[in-house]
C-alpha cells in the first residue's frame, strides 16, 4: 500500500519560527536566498531561492483566518497537516447548525468547510477554497466549478501583499456568505441532489465508466482491486442502518465511495490539492 506524506499535526506546530536569510555559500542567484526554520529545536534549511521570494509565515495566515470565523461567532473545528514542514494544510468545518445540510430523504449530513493551504517552498501555492464535510465518512467534497466562479468561493495570492489582501477578501467573502447562505447553498446541494436522484442498477460498471473518464487507473490484481475497494465503500454506506439508502444505490453515493478513494491516505500519496482536482473532475463528469 501507498504510504502517505501527509502528517496531521496541530497549529502550534505549524507555527515554528521561519525567516529567510542570504545564503552564505556562493551559488547563483536563483539561490542566493534561504528559508530557514527552527524545528523540534533544529535549524533547519526549507528552501533555497532567489531575491523575489517573499517569505509568509503561517503565523501570518491559519491564525488570522480563525480570528475571522470567531469574529462572526462561527463554531468550527479544524484539522491541520503538514509535508515535511514546507506545505502545509488546514481543513476548517462549520459545525454551525445554520451551515448543516441534509441530503433530502435520509439521514446523510453535510456541513460548509473551507480548505487552506500555504507553502514555504513554492510548491504548494497559497489558497483557500470552500467545499463540504460530509459527517458520515469524514471527507471532503468539492463544490461544482460553476458554483465555485460565480459565488467567488475561492481566494489564492502568490505575494506578501496579495495573500494579505486575500485574506481581507476572505473576511468580506465569508460575511457575504452568511448573509446569503440560503441562495448559495441551495444552489450548490441541487447539484448534489442530482446525484441522488440517479439510482444504479450496476454500480461496478458505473465505477469503471467515471473512473475511466478521469483517467484514474484501476488497479486490478491478487493484492488490490480498486473497483472492488469503491463498490465495498459504496455498499457499506447504502447499508447503514438508519442512514436512508435502505440498501440501494446511487450516485451521489458513487461519487462519495470515489472521492474516499481518491482521499484514502493509505492508498494515495498525492497532495491534497492534487487530489481535489481530481475529485472536481470526478463531480463535474457525473453532473454532466
Amino acid at each position: 500500500m501507498a504510504k502517505s506524506f501527509l502528517i496531521q499535526t496541530n497549529l502550534d506546530y505549524l507555527l515554528f519560527p521561519v525567516e529567510l536569510r542570504n545564503n552564505p555559500r556562493k551559488t547563483n542567484r536563483e539561490y542566493s536566498k534561504v528559508v530557514t526554520g527552527i524545528i523540534d529545536g533544529n535549524e533547519i534549511d526549507l528552501n533555497y531561492c532567489s531575491p523575489v521570494y517573499e517569505l509568509v509565515p503561517n503565523s501570518e495566515i491559519f491564525p488570522k483566518i480563525e480570528e475571522i470565523f470567531r469574529s462572526k461567532g462561527i463554531d468550527f473545528i479544524v484539522n491541520y497537516y503538514h509535508i515535511n514542514h514546507v506545505r502545509f494544510y488546514a481543513k476548517y468545518v462549520i459545525t454551525d447548525k445554520r451551515f448543516e445540510y441534509r441530503v433530502k430523504g435520509t439521514n446523510d449530513i453535510i456541513n460548509f468547510s473551507f480548505d487552506f493551504q500555504h507553502s514555504y517552498n513554492g510548491l504548494t501555492k497559497y489558497k483557500g477554497v470552500a467545499g463540504y464535510y460530509r459527517l458520515v465518512c469524514n471527507n471532503g467534497l468539492t463544490i461544482p466549478v460553476e458554483e465555485m466562479y460565480k459565488y467567488n468561493l475561492s481566494i489564492e495570492g502568490k505575494h506578501t501583499t496579495s495573500i494579505v489582501r486575500s485574506l481581507q477578501q476572505f473576511d468580506a467573502l465569508f460575511e457575504q456568505l452568511i448573509n446569503n447562505f440560503d441562495t448559495v447553498n441551495k444552489a450548490i446541494t441541487d447539484k448534489y441532489e442530482r446525484l441522488g436522484g440517479i439510482w444504479v442498477s450496476k454500480p461496478e460498471d458505473r465505477i469503471k465508466e467515471v473512473l475511466k473518464a478521469v483517467n484514474i487507473t484501476a488497479v486490478e490484481n491478487s493484492k488490490f482491486n480498486t473497483v472492488q475497494n469503491i463498490l465495498d465503500r459504496i455498499n457499506k454506506e447504502a447499508n447503514i442502518n438508519g442512514l436512508g439508502y435502505n440498501g440501494k444505490v446511487n450516485d451521489w453515493l458513487i461519487y462519495n465511495g470515489i472521492n474516499q478513494y481518491i482521499n484514502d491516505n493509505s492508498l494515495n500519496i498525492a497532495v491534497p490539492e492534487k487530489r481535489r482536482d481530481t475529485d472536481t473532475k470526478v463531480l463535474e463528469f457525473m453532473l454532466a
